[in-house]
C-alpha cells in the first residue's frame, strides 16, 4: 500500500484528502503545518508528498526544496497545492512534480495522485 504524507493547515480539506486517499486504498498521514511535518519519523519515507504552500509557520515551497535535496527523498514526487500561486511561480522556487490548483476537483487530485505511481 502507498503512503502519502499531506502538509495542510486549513482542518477541513486535510480531512477530505485524507478520508478521499484513505478510501482509495493509500495509507495516509497528514500535518497541520511545518513544525509537525518536521516532527515525524524522519526513517519513514512515504511514496509522494501533497504540501499547501501557505502553512501558518512556513511554506509548502520549503519543504518541497528540503525534499528535493535531501538525497534520501529526492525522488518522491512532491505535489503541491496553492490557491494563489502558478506552476511557473513554484518551479523558480522548487521542483515539483505536479500542481493542484485550490479549490480542486476531488477527481482531479486523485488522477495526479495516481499519475505519479505510473
Amino acid at each position: 500500500m502507498r503512503k502519502i504524507f499531506v502538509v495542510e493547515d486549513d482542518q477541513a480539506i486535510r480531512e477530505v484528502i485524507e478520508a478521499f486517499l484513505i478510501s482509495e486504498n493509500y495509507l495516509v498521514q497528514s500535518f497541520a503545518n511545518v513544525q509537525e511535518f518536521r516532527a515525524r519519523d524522519l526513517h519513514s519515507i512515504p511514496d509522494l508528498y501533497l504540501f499547501d504552500v501557505m502553512l501558518p509557520d512556513g511554506s509548502g515551497l520549503d519543504l518541497c526544496r528540503e525534499i528535493k535535496n535531501n538525497e534520501e527523498s529526492d525522488s518522491v514526487p512532491v505535489i503541491i497545492m496553492s490557491a494563489h500561486a502558478k506552476l511557473d511561480q513554484l518551479s523558480i522556487l522548487c521542483q515539483p512534480d505536479d500542481f493542484i490548483t485550490k479549490p480542486f476537483d476531488i477527481d482531479n487530485l486523485l488522477l495526479k495522485v495516481e499519475n505519479r505511481f505510473q
